[in-house]
């Protein structure tokens, strides 16, 4: 079993649009799944709810023993997303330390990247206690503009101090994730030919990849 959580103390980042899709696409390649919701506003259970298959289990788990409880279920899953609330506290803590892998969504804008840091020093604190895998991942890329790239040279020194990748894969702002999440679908569901849907499948992939290779 592999747990991966989606992580940023910061909110407003596309946590829950992005586990609920990787969700959906484990799912789809016949994998066990568990979609946790660490957080309080309870948008992936929401998703959960809206959703028609029963091919995705989902729980609420807003106590800080993610770790202990999600070790227990080791034989049941194939694969765990955690949806990590949007904060600092024990719960998120709990979150990472429960994880094999981090993905850690981040808007491509300096003042995301400064607004990083906080989760990687929480990243750092939990490395302490174990050998953690992160990346990050951007989201909401606007087309037609620079900005990721620009914000890809300004986290070069972050990714460098902080032993952390970023990902290949990127997810662009398109219609299609929200009215996706709406239905209880993941856009490759919603829009199987969309770009949405190849953005998708190929960071799954990727971290798919990533967490494989995990210490």
């Amino acid at each position: 079993m592999k747990i991966v959580a989606i992580a940023n103390t910061k909110g407003g980042v596309g946590k829950s649009t992005i586990a609920c899709n990787f969700a959906v696409e484990a799912a789809a390649a016949k994998k066990k799944v568990l979609l946790v919701d660490s957080d309080v506003q309870g948008s992936s259970i929401g998703f959960r709810a809206m959703r028609e298959n029963d091919d995705i289990n989902a729980m609420s788990m807003i106590t800080p023993t993610l770790h202990k409880d999600l070790a227990a279920m080791k034989d049941s899953f194939d694969v765990i997303f955690i949806d990590a609330g949007g904060r600092d506290g024990q719960v998120f803590r709990s979150a990472l330390m429960a994880s094999d892998l981090v993905v850690i969504p981040l808007l491509p804008s300096q003042y995301d990247i400064w607004a990083a840091r906080d989760s990687l020093e929480i990243l750092k604190e939990a490395r302490v206690y174990k050998t953690l895998t992160a990346v990050f991942l951007f989201n909401q890329i606007i087309m037609n503009t620079n900005i990721a790239k620009e914000a890809a040279e300004a986290l070069q020194e972050i990714t460098v101090e902080n032993d952390i990748k970023l990902l290949n894969s990127a997810f662009y702002s398109r219609v299609a994730y929200k009215q996706s999440i709406g239905k209880g679908q993941g856009v490759s569901e919603y829009e199987p030919n969309g770009k949405a849907a190849q953005e998708v499948r190929e960071a799954y992939k990727e971290i798919m990849e990533v967490v494989k290779n995990a210490k």
